[in-house]
């Protein structure tokens, strides 16, 4: 195969894997569109996903993918959220998740195409305020099953902190 085929090989892969979703969909009993729907940000993520692990010797420029495949990866979980727990209403702060997108795909783009120390931290940041924030209104605003998950989150969030604050300037190791 020719090297410079590779996206053509790509893009072929996901309309067929878009075409035998939708088969099925149409297809198989008890196969119900209205739940299964968000697989197609899933589908599209791992386009964006593919790129960088197919061309390793440009991992560097083709790493930035990761962003946007972050985004549809989290509006993925997002939406089958809503789609199983028909809790529309919960888009008054979940959108707060879509952010950390982002830092998800920073970290990723960071770690794979070695962007470095800054774009990392950066990442992780986002990712943590955005869980952070979106914790505290899941625990005041949120479904039962939020209104769990959401101090946990918190909890976890201050234990990470606390851990943090032990750790020797420079080094991951804990202070004595």
């Amino acid at each position: 195969m020719n090297p410079n085929n590779r996206g053509s090989l790509v893009a072929g892969v996901i309309l067929i894997g878009l075409g035998v979703l939708f088969f099925l969909f149409n297809l198989l009993p008890g196969v119900n569109f209205n739940k299964l729907w968000p697989v197609i940000f899933i589908l599209l993520a791992a386009g964006f996903f593919i790129p960088p692990l197919l061309w390793p010797q440009q991992r560097q420029e083709l790493s930035g993918l990761f962003i946007p495949g972050s985004i549809m990866l989290m509006l993925g979980l997002i939406f089958f959220y809503n789609t199983f727990t028909n809790d529309w209403a919960s888009w008054a702060y979940v959108w707060t998740l879509i952010p950390g997108g982002v830092g998800l795909g920073l970290c990723l783009g960071s770690w794979y195409g070695g962007w470095g120390k800054d774009s990392m931290a950066v990442g992780q940041w986002m990712l943590a305020i955005s869980v952070l924030v979106f914790g505290l209104f899941g625990t005041l605003f949120g479904s039962p099953a939020l209104k769990i998950a959401g101090p946990i989150l918190l909890i976890l969030a201050g234990l990470l902190l606390m851990a943090r604050a032990f750790r020797k300037p420079g080094s991951g190791q804990v202070k004595p």
